[in-house]
């Protein structure tokens, strides 16, 4: 069932007892949020080197546009929302009573019909509506985008929608309404295509060619508006990005693709990846997507929420089921749809399309291809900087030649000011070299173009700070612990976030050379483990030694804790036995290989793991036989619907591209209790600030085994 695009009807035929709308007060449109007057004009173009698709006997096609655009300022009549015959169209097909269709010859709109363009060389956004929908029912959007310098070119497709309005008084009907199979929608998207491609023709060959920049057109839709700007860019170069809004795609996008931006953007309750039921539709035309692309869904949207459907609706007492209210709906889409033309027609760069935003909420980035950490949840910015390390102590433990030990660690710490260019979260060779093997078909340097919180060399700010140390799983380079370390700074701890040479994928070096995995040529016996951990352990002393000096204003000396994921985790507990500077210390999910023996460990420490089945389940003797050793504050913590890469930045990245990595929770959710109970265990073991959520669960996922 074409569930998105029909959706509309059954959520609009529940409302027949709605009650009549009074004329007071008058229903409005959003009101544009641009600082130009908007201008309107509606064109009649006909194709006749085809006959119209839907009534054989008509041996053209001709189709009605709106164009909107920024104007001279001037006084002037504004355009109409719909005719009186449009709307009783609209409402008899979803069969609506009680209200009458004049209402909506009433609506407020804010386009100067006939104004004065003002400008030349616009970027252009053409519009398509849903299918049994008048163009109308964009025109908020329409308007917003030329208030802010768009010319917007609002299609409607004559026989597809319940009315069309001709300039000699012709109203067409719904010929292509009826019976509804995939031959049918793959013929309605193809169709959309063609009109699309014969409009901007027809208007590059016009006396409004001089407002239309052609290299820079764009194209977004509702419903199969949305599911059509795929087919219209395939066969159309011209359309340098679009969007489909709550659009089920039925005509698949097959190879190569393609390598121009786009956007999904739809309810969450219908396109949320694996729980949507229209959601694999986006997920088969995803992989063929090769270019800068976003999957984003809208909590609590129903479909006409996209549009003035919705709007116009809920003012008239119409309940679609959508608990975002429609102004709210309707913000959201002109921000989102805005901030994508700007970024791919204009080229001004959106904070908004890099990461979730506080402003909204309701907005969910479901995949991305550029991943990104979520924002760090304290109020202080944060500050990074790499420092290179040399230990001529001691030789390198994997490679013998070396006769030193060279360390790279990432500090983390609150910064002066959130202000500066934000940290490259890994070289293209790091990238290249953990992407390896990965399965991903992304560029090899996708991950260094990844955008994170911190500011590069920002100053830092205050003083005698506690220090958390961080440590990576084994092969794993040590930013994908970013998101942990980048929260910890931002609640007031340094965080040192330690790349041991030759244990991960691979390392960049200041002077330009860079070290592979050396060690993972070693046969992987308990030997080999128990080696990773007490060299992981001399590391660790060897950077607070270190850092200890050279940010001795920086740094307390008294408040010394250390995490770590994996092998990362393990190795804190030898690191703990061999340094008494650590005072508190936590294994996330870390297999422990190097025995904790007598007198074993008077400080605090915390284990996290995934989840187990059946919950808490025994077998874990490693754990079991350390924990026992422990004599000081302990606890034992399992995280319900997490996987062992749940609690890392592979994780985030592993969800944000659409990669299973069989967790049944998200990573999001992951990180946010991850980033809970660590930054809580260090301030209560650190700063002496006790914290319930380490006496009982302060997450329904969480459970103490111990």
């Amino acid at each position: 069932m074409k569930t998105g695009i029909l959706m509309v009807v059954t959520t609009l035929a529940l409302t027949l007892s709605a009650p009549a709308a009074s004329a007071e007060p008058a229903l409005t449109l959003a009101k544009p949020t641009g600082d130009r007057p908007v201008g309107t004009t509606a064109l009649y173009l006909k194709d006749t080197s085809r006959p119209d698709p839907w009534v054989s006997t008509v041996p053209y096609r001709e189709l009605m546009v709106s164009l909107f655009y920024p104007a001279v300022p001037a006084p002037g009549p504004k355009k109409q929302f719909m005719s009186e015959a449009e709307a009783k169209a609209v409402f008899d097909e979803a069969g609506i009573e009680g209200i009458p269709p004049s209402v909506m010859t009433t609506v407020r709109t804010d386009a100067v019909v006939d104004a004065r363009p003002a400008g030349r060389g616009l970027p252009a956004v053409v519009l398509s509506p849903g299918f049994k929908r008048p163009r109308a029912e964009l025109t908020s959007l329409s308007e917003d985008l030329a208030s802010h310098g768009y010319l917007v070119v609002l299609v409607d497709h004559t026989y597809e929608n319940v009315a069309t309005t001709f300039p000699d008084g012709r109203v067409t009907g719904c010929a292509a309404c009826g019976s509804y199979h995939p031959e049918f929608w793959q013929k309605l998207q193809r169709g959309r295509a063609k009109d699309v491609s014969f409009v901007l023709d027809s208007l590059t060959h016009s006396k409004w060619a001089p407002l239309l920049d052609s290299s820079r057109i764009g194209m977004a839709g509702h419903s199969v508006g949305g599911t059509s700007t795929v087919n219209a860019m395939v066969t159309d170069p011209r359309i340098k990005a679009g969007i489909d809004m709550d659009g089920t795609q039925s005509d698949p996008l097959l190879a190569p693709g393609l390598d121009r931006p786009f956007l999904f953007f739809g309810r969450q309750s219908l396109y949320a990846p694996g729980t949507g039921v229209e959601s694999g539709t986006w997920d088969a035309d995803w992989k063929q997507l090769k270019g800068w692309k976003r999957w984003l869904t809208v909590a609590g949207m129903a479909h006409p929420s996209f549009t003035d459907i919705g709007l116009v609706g809920e003012q008239l007492g119409l309940g679609f089921g959508a608990t975002t209210p429609a102004v709210r709906g309707q913000a959201i889409t002109a921000a989102y749809v805005r901030a994508f033309f700007d970024q791919h027609l204009r080229g001004k760069p959106q904070p908004l399309l890099d990461q979730p935003s506080t402003q909204y909420p309701e907005v969910a980035f479901a995949r991305t291809s550029t991943p990104y950490l979520p924002t760090p949840t304290g109020d202080r910015p944060v500050g990074s900087t790499a420092v290179y390390l040399k230990d001529t102590s001691r030789p390198d433990p994997w490679v013998p030649s070396v006769p030193y030990r060279e360390l790279m660690v990432s500090l983390f710490y609150p910064a002066a000011s959130a202000k500066g260019p934000k940290t490259q979260y890994l070289t293209p060779a790091e990238s290249a070299a953990l992407l390896s093997g990965s399965g991903l078909d992304v560029p090899s340097d996708t991950l260094a173009k990844m955008v994170t919180n911190s500011v590069a060399d920002a100053r830092p700010s205050g003083r005698r700070l506690p220090l958390v140390v961080l440590s990576p799983g084994y092969t794993k380079p040590r930013a994908t612990l970013s998101a942990l370390a980048e929260d910890l700074a931002s609640h007031g701890y340094v965080v040192a976030l330690i790349g041991h040479t030759y244990e991960n994928t691979g390392q960049s070096f200041p002077d330009g050379h860079f070290a592979g995995c050396a060690s993972c040529e070693v046969p992987h016996q308990s030997a080999f483990w128990q080696k990773l951990e007490l060299g992981r352990a001399k590391d660790v002393s060897f950077v607070l030694d270190s850092l200890t000096r050279s940010q001795a204003g920086l740094i307390d000396p008294e408040r010394i804790g250390m995490a770590g994921h994996s092998m990362g985790g393990a190795g804190t507990i030898p690191a703990m036995v061999a340094d008494s500077r650590i005072k508190a210390g936590i294994n996330i999910d870390g297999q422990t290989e190097l025995p904790l023996t007598a007198p074993g460990l008077a400080r605090p420490f915390m284990f996290v793991n995934h989840e187990q089945v059946p919950k808490c389940a025994p077998g874990n003797v490693e754990w079991e036989r350390d924990y026992a050793q422990m004599t000081g504050w302990k606890r034992w913590v399992e995280v319900a619907g997490t996987q062992h890469a749940s609690f890392t930045d592979v994780g985030l990245v592993g969800d944000e591209f659409g990669v299973d990595i069989g967790a049944k929770g998200t990573a999001v959710r992951a990180q946010e209790i991850t980033r809970g109970y660590v930054n809580a265990f260090f301030d209560q073991h650190l700063r002496g600030e006790a914290r319930p959520v380490l006496d009982q669960p302060g997450y329904p996922e969480v459970s103490f085994c111990r």
